[in-house]
């Protein structure tokens, strides 16, 4: 019997190790204060869950009282998905190809629209009324089971009073993720992560029918508009000469128009001491260089345009 006590010993030694080699503790700890969990509950439960106990929390310090029971009513259905360009087929290794990326794109259309549940109308009788008290609306538009779905959601107009939880709450992880970047930049990959995620749940609660954040037109007001502007971003850097190899739910890989390379092809083509190996970083230093100030130009079309997203490109 020593001998299965030694094994057991050993092995519980050998998890407890473990959990502090991956820093599992902290981490979990980190979890628990930001969304007021336990550290069982931080450990056992999915990240739907604590994004709606960080809701109720944010909701009850502003003197709003939640619900977390969940919907008896569930329902199945596709929400509109992430709009893809089908890849260019072959293999493509004439020129360097960059991405272009939408920084955090759900999280950051929810913030700039407003979208939260308080500030969604379902009904046009109420969205005329409230459009009519000089307040900013932002259509939404999807199919749900192949059935139209209209919603409007009131925006804030950058006044900070008429922010919503939804916002509210985001802005604060944002911040946050934020300032862990710059002050821990040894553990950001952990830290960083873990607001990154609680981020990026916040559309997918509110699509899920068993919760009780759940509403249909927020859902799907997030994932449509996202296509909308990934799209409008395509058609953007294609007017500007860029050839689009694939895009995804918030990125664009891209190579520069030819004209941006003429100089490097002449000094390489011409055999001025130029290896192959120059003339790639000569090329891949063109194309970043060209690719940042795209990011200015995307950012620039969507600020004078106030019917867009005015989340930032990186």
């Amino acid at each position: 019997m020593h001998e299965v006590a030694k094994y057991c010993i050993i092995n519980a030694l050998s998890c407890q190790r473990l959990m502090v080699k991956h820093n599992a503790i902290n981490k979990y700890r980190e979890v628990a204060s930001v969304a007021f969990l336990s550290l069982f509950d931080a450990h056992y439960f999915a990240g739907g869950m604590k994004v709606c106990n960080l809701l109720s929390a944010s909701a009850w310090q502003r003197g709003i009282l939640t619900s977390m029971i969940s919907s008896q009513q569930t329902e199945t259905g596709k929400f509109p998905g992430a709009y893809v360009f089908p890849p260019v087929k072959g293999l493509k290794n004439r020129r360097p190809v960059t991405g272009l990326d939408f920084a955090s794109l759900y999280p950051s259309l929810i913030m700039t629209y407003n979208l939260s549940p308080d500030k969604i109308i379902l009904s046009q009788e109420h969205a005329v009324s409230v459009e009519q008290s000089d307040k900013k609306l932002h259509k939404i538009e999807f199919l749900f089971n192949n059935n139209l779905q209209h919603a409007w959601s009131v925006q804030y107009n950058n006044i900070p009073e008429e922010k919503d939880l939804y916002v509210i709450v985001l802005e604060y992880l944002s911040a946050k993720r934020n300032e862990l970047k710059r002050r821990l930049a040894p553990l950001k990959a952990k830290k960083e992560d873990m607001d990154l995620v609680y981020m990026n749940t916040f559309y997918g609660t509110a699509g899920d029918s068993k919760s009780p954040f759940f509403l249909r037109e927020l859902a799907g007001g997030v994932t449509s508009t996202g296509r909308r502007n990934i799209k409008l971003v395509a058609d953007f850097v294609k007017s500007k000469g860029f050839q689009i190899k694939y895009e995804d739910t918030d990125s664009l890989y891209l190579v520069c128009p030819e004209e941006f390379f003429q100089k490097c092809d002449t000094a390489y083509d011409n055999s001025n001491g130029l290896s192959k190996e120059e003339y790639w970083s000569q090329m891949v230093n063109i194309s970043m260089g060209v690719i940042e100030r795209l990011c200015d130009e995307v950012n620039d079309f969507f600020r004078n345009d106030v019917t867009l997203v005015s989340s930032s490109i990186r």
